[in-house]
């Protein structure tokens, strides 16, 4: 065979694989649809969240909220709330954080604190031993903490699995607290696979931001002035009284 006559055979069989191509590539996008970010959404007596493109802020706190699959089918043997505590707050390693769940598989879950070290660097769910999509690296979220808490250079990660869910109009899952997020805490989600490796996560613009109802922490140069002040307060007050 000559090589305009292996040519010539080669044309005619890219053309022939054309077809199939053009069969083949609908399928992959449906297989990347598969693969559908969750959204929080905030419910009554929280105020409506304004999805500004990156983390959705509230300074209701404690929040009421959920989270929607887009599109909203679907179900998961295992949903997982990860509430992030700037490490910087006071005691951020030894929080106690109760939350129940409406349309959860458990109805109630005590947050359990997924490591000692704090997640400053890389993507969220390598640090929790997972594999996720949209990925969730910490500079979609360290930034928007550190305007509320400049102090602090990463998160304690607190882990609640409530189980099976399955979503829909009437039944996305649905959550409630009485715990007092700390400023710039974060509270993101993970939905089990089902037949496929990697997780569920929240897209850039899913999770939930505390930006209200609570204090910044000092730093410890500010507080270590204000104690001093006021212990000079306490000494002239004592001054004055014995004079």
């Amino acid at each position: 065979m000559t090589a305009d006559t292996r040519g010539a055979w080669a044309g005619k069989l890219v053309a022939a694989a054309l077809p199939f191509l053009a069969l083949a590539a609908p399928a992959q996008q449906a297989r990347a649809d598969v693969i559908d970010p969750l959204h929080v959404f905030c419910t009554s007596p929280t105020p409506a969240c304004t999805d500004n493109g990156t983390i959705t802020p509230t300074s209701t706190n404690p929040p009421s909220f959920g989270f929607v699959k887009s599109p909203d089918t679907g179900s998961t043997p295992h949903f997982l709330l990860e509430v992030l505590i700037p490490d910087n707050v006071a005691g951020a390693g030894a929080q106690s954080i109760s939350i129940s769940g409406s349309n959860t598989g458990v109805a109630s879950v005590t947050g359990t604190l997924f490591s000692a070290t704090p997640w400053t660097s890389g993507q969220l769910d390598a640090y929790l031993g997972i594999s996720a999509s949209p990925t969730n690296p910490i500079g979609a979220f360290l930034p928007l903490t550190q305007a509320l808490q400049p102090a602090a250079d990463g998160y304690d990660v607190y882990g609640f699995d409530f189980g099976a869910v399955s979503y829909g109009a009437a039944t996305d899952p649905t959550f409630t607290t009485s715990y007092m997020f700390p400023l710039g805490a974060i509270v993101t989600a993970f939905s089990a696979p089902s037949g496929r490796g990697d997780y569920v996560a929240t897209a850039n613009s899913g999770a939930l931001l505390i930006d209200g109802g609570s204090t910044p922490v000092p730093e410890p140069a500010a507080l270590a002035t204000l104690c001093s002040a006021l212990l000079g307060l306490g000494m002239l007050r004592q001054r004055d009284r014995r004079a």
